[in-house]
């Protein structure tokens, strides 16, 4: 093997290697701000919860399974704070979801069935 193409392979390598670390660290990001919502969550401090459930949507990673959960954990915190009458919190939750998923898009957008949903729900709570 000649010497440009050791090299070609050694740069890719290292490219390959950076591109592995950078999605296991967000990963990692992803279930540790997780943990952080869930706690908020479990204390009833749903402002901190709501926070915590948008970042871990902001360390989005392609098929991360804790990124789902927080979506899910967005949507039942906004439609709990309806029932309460509280719409302007609950604009806020469903808002998280957009504005996570804008935070992350690149030549694609992930999930925009979830913005979608998440936009007409903060519609609905803006309009009462």
């Amino acid at each position: 093997m000649n010497n440009r193409i050791k090299i070609a392979l050694t740069v890719l390598g290292v490219i390959v290697i950076v591109f592995i670390m950078i999605f296991l660290e967000t990963s990692h990001r992803a279930r540790e701000s997780y943990k952080e919502a869930e706690t908020a969550y479990q204390q009833g401090d749903y402002d901190m919860a709501i926070v915590w459930y948008g970042t871990v949507i902001r360390f989005y990673t392609p098929g991360s399974k804790v990124v789902a959960k927080a979506k899910d954990k967005l949507f039942e915190i906004g439609e709990m704070l309806e029932k309460k009458g509280d719409y302007k919190k609950a604009s806020e939750a469903y808002g998280e979801v957009v504005h996570g998923i804008y935070a992350v898009r690149s030549f694609y957008t992930p999930h925009e069935d979830w913005q979608d949903e998440a936009k007409k729900r903060v519609k609905v709570c803006k309009e009462r």
